[in-house]
């Protein structure tokens, strides 16, 4: 028995008539014929009689009429509840965002989901990216942006950008004024000020350093980003950071780098969300502003 069984033997009992309900159904009458006989068949008895003037439903017939012109009528408002929600998405979505990109991301993207689907409730949590691989995977983000190239078990990924990392000291830096670059061996001579594992840049900078077979001096593990561009702006040491990182915000005026060379270290921008786990109709519709707002600020793999 399926819904279209019940279906056909709806028109058949409206009908009165097994050949009328074959037109109005647009079903071939020995077909129809067919799916009454296995539908008395699934229930064992008889459910409709033929008499001169056309079919009547029995006892048992008029029960499950009754019966499934309810279920029908359910099975259509969950039809058209579900599409609804796609229409209409609504409920919890939420996003993680590395501290780097909220400045460029956070406002515009609440902004976006709350005028154009005012019935989601949007979080967005902020932090040093290390976490965020881990929040996804566990279901506590629906999505979130993450840096790495390495393969990420769990997760389905898209390209966002990459970017170069530069050495970034204080303004006034003998060592870095008057160059264009400077070699990763000597970058990693200098006391760096930097986040603790599993943190996205440190990660980075040490992967690097082993395949250069060197090791990376860390004067300070400081897990936010601010703090550390203010401990770098005050001399304390030096730090790893793309160039959009490190011209924006209030230490931006107290700070200059150097892009790193031989080799060039490059960081990977990812939009993740976990492989196994379907995002809800609210999380996708959150997932294609997001989409939207950073191919705006994109252009040919780096930002514009």
């Amino acid at each position: 028995m399926d819904v279209r069984q019940l279906r056909y033997f709806l028109g058949i009992v409206e009908h009165g008539s097994i050949s009328r309900a074959a037109d109005s159904l647009r079903v071939a009458q020995p077909a129809l014929s067919l799916h009454l006989k296995r539908l008395e068949e699934d229930f064992g008895c008889q459910l409709v009689l033929r008499t001169a003037r056309g079919v009547v439903p029995t006892e048992s017939g008029r029960r499950l009429a009754q019966r499934a012109a309810a279920l029908i009528g359910q099975m259509d408002g969950l039809r058209d509840e579900v599409r609804a929600v796609e229409a209409v998405p609504a409920g919890p979505a939420t996003v993680g965002i590395p501290t780097s990109l909220g400045p460029v991301l956070t406002v515009p993207l609440a902004l976006a989901v709350r005028r154009t689907h005012p019935q989601i409730r949007l979080r967005v949590v902020e932090g040093l990216s290390g976490h965020m691989l881990e929040w996804v995977l566990s279901g506590q983000l629906d999505l979130a942006l993450v840096f790495g190239t390495k393969e990420m078990g769990g997760l389905e990924t898209e390209l966002v950008a990459r970017e170069k990392l530069h050495l970034v000291g204080p303004a006034d830096d003998p060592l870095l004024r008057g160059r264009s670059a400077i070699p990763f061996a000597e970058a990693l001579s200098l006391p760096l000020i930097l986040p603790g594992r599993p943190h996205g840049v440190r990660e980075e900078v040490e992967h690097a350093a082993l395949l250069a077979r060197a090791s990376v001096t860390v004067a300070l593990e400081i897990d936010a980003l601010e703090q550390i561009k203010a401990l770098v702006a005050e001399g304390c040491g030096y730090t790893v950071l793309s160039d959009r990182v490190a011209r924006h915000g209030g230490t931006a005026e107290r700070l200059t780098g150097l892009p790193i060379a031989d080799p060039q270290i490059d960081r990977t921008i990812l939009l993740a969300h976990a492989a196994g786990r379907p995002m809800s109709a609210a999380a996708r519709a959150t997932h294609a502003i997001l989409t939207d707002i950073l191919s705006g600020l994109t252009r040919d793999g780096g930002w514009r």
